[in-house]
């Protein structure tokens, strides 16, 4: 950044009446990537310290963050007065800390950059006296032994004013190699779609030493991959090249990829130019920069509306794999907690327990079973780690007794009828599969998808005012729904797992739905 380097951070909601902003900004005061990063780590140190004591402070008092401002005494006000004060020494001291180290960096580097300039002038002038010397000598016949060790003086002179050569580059096809074979510990898809990408790119570019791509390689690259036809990459068995898919595409007028999926070769292909970068294998990342992608989405994602809902409930589930009562029980647990398909899916008896006297599930992580490492499980983020209290509407449709079922029988997951299968080994590729088709065939646009129903909980949630009777708060919301709320202050990321289930109880019962959606017997039976 030309203009240096500057820390920002947002101050906590429940904090910004009682230290008078809402946002922290600060001036790093460098240029030197590095030197910022330390400098922003401990004023990020220094900071959180003023937000958890200002925090405790509050929950001491516990007092209405809404009114806490007017409501101090003179005494509670100074000591808040007292942690600003203490906060704002602390920043001064780091700034004149690193005002010294930029200082000294400075220093230093003049100082190498000027004995750097000296010394080359003083082998350019060494250089030149000796060639003149060796003019001269040359004219008065001198032994040879001579001319030689001037010779090699010179030589030598020259050679330390040249740049130092690069580091021979290894070739595409063998750096491809040597870059997936440390990727040992991801998925064997991961590797494949990387696999994918490289192939692509020798198609286009040709297989050469890395240092020789250039902006221009990149550029080809991307202008042919935009061009693919929507439909590139759904089938296997096609051998087809990028030049023939293209060729196809414009002779069909075909739809084309989106810029996400071009992006997402960029991305790999810039992953694999920085490591080499790191090692000085390459001069420059050429898949870095400005380059633009048109990154919005094909078909808008919309949530389920009414007349969608009523479409779909009370219809024969079609499909003979999975059975109408775990279609029904997948979509309703959608429908009422917002959860993702793959955590529904891969349910567990132990998944579901008691808190406090309120039935919850636990989204959490999966250890893999003996001899299927497949079966290992992280949940998204680690905001996806989270308590989803059963509501009303779910413990009626049998939720509970399901996994009961499931304990008593000894079978692992909930849904014994949902399979791992697909390249990811995921169990809800086959329920995807056949809902998509389900909901299709009942002429529900392409907008609409499963995944519809989390945007569903969470504008039904969302239009839920915070304030008055009924209201709920956006981090108890968040904390529902597994999202990385905003406020990340340490009362919110810490000490609120011990706030009340019952707020989180609240929120699953503010989820509300018209009387048609009855999720016990959602779908019929094939008829």
């Amino acid at each position: 950044m030309p203009s240096g380097y500057h820390f920002r951070r947002r101050v906590p909601s429940h904090l910004r009446d009682v230290l008078g902003k809402r946002e922290v900004w600060h001036s790093l005061g460098t240029t030197k990537r590095d030197m910022a990063k330390a400098y922003a780590c401990e004023v990020y140190v220094s900071t959180e310290k003023l937000f958890i004591s200002a925090t405790r402070l509050m929950d001491e008092l516990k007092e209405h963050e809404d009114f806490i401002k007017n409501e101090l005494s003179d005494e509670m006000r100074e000591v808040f007065e007292f942690l600003i004060k203490d906060y704002q020494d602390q920043i001064k001291i780091l700034k004149t800390k690193y005002e010294r180290q930029e200082l000294r960096y400075a220093l230093d580097s003049l100082k190498s950059v000027k004995e750097l300039e000296r010394a080359k002038d003083v082998a350019g002038r060494g250089v030149r006296l000796l060639e003149e010397t060796f003019t001269e000598i040359e004219k008065g016949k001198p032994t040879s032994k001579a001319l030689s060790d001037i010779q090699s003086q010179i030589n030598e002179m020259k050679a330390y004013l040249k740049p130092p050569q690069a580091k021979p580059s290894p070739l595409f096809s063998e750096a491809t190699e040597t870059f997936l074979a440390r990727k040992t510990n991801v998925k064997q898809s991961v590797i494949d779609s990387y696999r994918a990408t490289f192939k692509r790119f020798l198609e286009v570019c040709e297989d050469k030493p890395l240092r020789d791509y250039t902006g221009e390689d990149a550029g080809l690259f991307k202008s042919l991959m935009e061009q693919l036809p929507e439909t590139y990459g759904k089938q296997k068995n096609d051998t087809r090249t990028v030049k023939e898919f293209v060729d196809y595409a414009n002779k069909k007028k075909l739809p084309r990829v989106s810029g996400k999926s071009v992006k997402n070769h960029f991305t790999k292909l810039s992953g694999l130019w920085k490591y080499f970068l790191l090692r000085d294998l390459v001069d420059k990342n050429v898949f870095t920069g400005g380059w633009q992608f048109d990154t919005k989405a094909k078909t808008k994602r919309v949530r389920w509306n009414d007349e969608d809902l009523k479409k779909i409930a009370g219809q024969p589930w079609q499909f003979g794999t999975i059975s109408h009562k775990t279609a029904s029980m997948i979509v309703g647990i959608a429908s009422f907690t917002g959860m993702r398909l793959e955590e529904i899916c891969r349910l567990r008896p132990q998944d579901i327990t008691n808190i406090k006297g309120v039935p919850c599930i636990l989204v959490q992580d999966h250890p893999a079973q003996k001899n299927q490492p497949w079966t290992a499980w992280s949940a998204k983020t680690e905001a996806g780690s989270r308590v989803v209290p059963i509501c009303s509407a779910l413990q009626k449709a049998g939720l509970l007794d399901l996994a009961q079922r499931a304990k008593n029988q000894k079978r692992h997951y909930i849904f014994y009828d949902l399979k791992f299968t697909g390249k990811d080994k995921k169990r809800s590729a086959h329920f995807q599969r056949d809902f998509s088709k389900f909901k299709t065939r009942l002429g529900i646009g392409r907008g609409v998808v499963f995944h519809s129903f989390r945007h569903n909980v969470s504008t039904k949630l969302r239009n839920i005012h915070e304030h008055g009777e009924g209201g709920l708060r956006e981090s108890w919301i968040d904390d529902f729904l597994g999202h990385e709320g905003e406020n990340k202050s340490v009362g919110n990321t810490v000490y609120f797992d011990d706030v009340d289930i019952t707020n989180l109880l609240k929120v699953a019962e503010s989820v509300q739905y018209p009387d048609f959606w009855h999720v016990e017997n959602l779908f019929k039976e094939k008829a």
